[in-house]
């Protein structure tokens, strides 16, 4: 079964994927993954613990841990409330992507 490039390198490759040469595919990093790794950097930048972080954005701390390990994927409105608490706009969340 062929899975077209963009759903890999959004969500990583599935079991035994292999590309046209047939080498194994290198895991991509999932979307969830990175974009929990760009919240944490953008909260370590402004000197923010996870916990002073979660209260700004009225969410638990271990969900924001879950979401910056990249266990979760974020709803939309959870995205939204943690770029309101790091004062920024939510399209700044995504940039490098």
């Amino acid at each position: 079964m062929r899975v077209p490039l963009p759903f890999i390198t959004l969500f990583g490759k599935p079991n035994n994927q292999t590309n046209d040469s047939g080498n194994d595919w290198e895991m991509a990093i999932s979307f969830p993954v990175r974009l929990g790794r760009r919240i944490s950097e953008l909260r370590e930048n402004r000197g923010l613990s996870q916990t002073q972080l979660a209260d700004l954005a009225e969410i638990g701390r271990a969900h924001l841990s879950q979401i910056e390990n990249g266990a979760v994927a974020a709803r939309i409105d959870t995205l939204y409330a943690l770029a309101q608490a790091l004062e920024m706009p939510l399209e700044e969340l995504f940039k490098g992507f």
